[in-house]
């Protein structure tokens, strides 16, 4: 006895993976509750809207949207081909996700390609590391605004960070952030911005860092975050491709479109290190990065 259809839409419907399925023009037919825990649309705000309607918005390490020609769907539908590729979604609140996206063609029984389908799973960006004693050894405060570990949470984290390369030698490094223009933003749009902005800067940063990297609120409109296992010679592409990621996150204001972009100030761990000495140098990287206009990283 052949399933009927339903079974099949209740099992992709009920995937923990995100799925949905598109039409020759790309008209979202389902999207499942996989997709929508990841992207943070629910599936009476997609159906029926195409997916090149502002939605996902997917984008490479680079920030080049992915849309028209280079989508993966729109490439499957014209060639057949399945294909894999990491790339970065637009979140409903305005961070970036790190997604694995797999696009399949989807034919009619005498092999049409009527449409294609699309699986996607959240991934880490970077390699995954050892935990680490001291560390791990923290019980973190959320900041009430964005969520993630406050100061005093971060800098215990930072100690803990510090035994570790006294102990094991363990390299890591020290990024301090900033959200360029906030005070423009303030004056022109309210607190009520700024504060979205910046919680959507905080996702976007925790979001794209492994489960042994830290990240925390360093001051009123600042952030700090400690990469693990990060050797001096990897430390300036990993921060400008957190930098990139962090240039295509946006908020929508009152209709309006606001984009981000961050200042980045890095330093490696040094022998003899103290908390207050990779704090200095991080945050003079951050200050000069600031004084040459911002949208950069300066690494000391």
């Amino acid at each position: 006895m052949p399933f009927d259809p339903e079974v099949y839409r209740t099992l992709l419907e009920s995937m923990p993976n995100g799925v949905y399925l598109v039409d020759r023009e790309r008209r979202v037919l389902l999207w499942n509750e996989g997709a929508e825990k990841i992207s943070g649309y629910l599936r009476q705000e997609v159906v029926g809207r195409r997916c090149q309607d502002d939605l996902l918005v997917h984008c490479d390490e680079n920030n080049t949207v992915l849309c028209g020609e280079a989508c993966p769907l729109t490439q499957t539908m014209i060639d057949g081909q399945p294909r894999v590729a990491d790339v970065f979604l637009l979140h409903k609140c305005g961070q970036r996700v790190p997604v694995r996206v797999r696009a399949m063609p989807i034919r009619e029984p005498g092999g049409t390609i009527i449409g294609a389908a699309e699986v996607f799973d959240q991934r880490v960006l970077l390699p995954e590391t050892d935990e680490h004693p001291n560390s791990q050894a923290v019980d973190d405060s959320a900041d009430p605004l964005t969520g993630i570990p406050d100061q005093a949470s971060f800098e215990r984290h930072l100690e803990g960070w510090l035994l570790d390369f006294a102990d094991s030698h363990i390299p890591f490094a020290l990024l301090m952030i900033a959200v360029d223009g906030l005070g423009e933003l303030r004056q022109s749009r309210g607190a009520g911005a700024a504060e979205a902005i910046l919680r959507v800067a905080a996702r976007t940063i925790a979001g794209n860092l492994r489960p042994s990297d830290v990240a925390g609120c360093w001051s009123q409109d600042r952030f700090a975050v400690i990469l693990a296992d990060c050797p001096a010679h990897a430390l300036a592409r990993v921060a400008g491709m957190l930098q990139r990621i962090l240039t295509a996150a946006a908020i929508s204001w009152w209709g309006d479109h606001i984009s981000i972009t961050a200042s980045i100030g890095t330093t490696a761990v040094m022998e003899g290190d103290t908390a207050e000495a990779i704090r200095a140098r991080a945050e003079a990287a951050l200050e000069a990065c600031v004084a040459e206009g911002g949208n950069r990283v300066t690494t000391v």
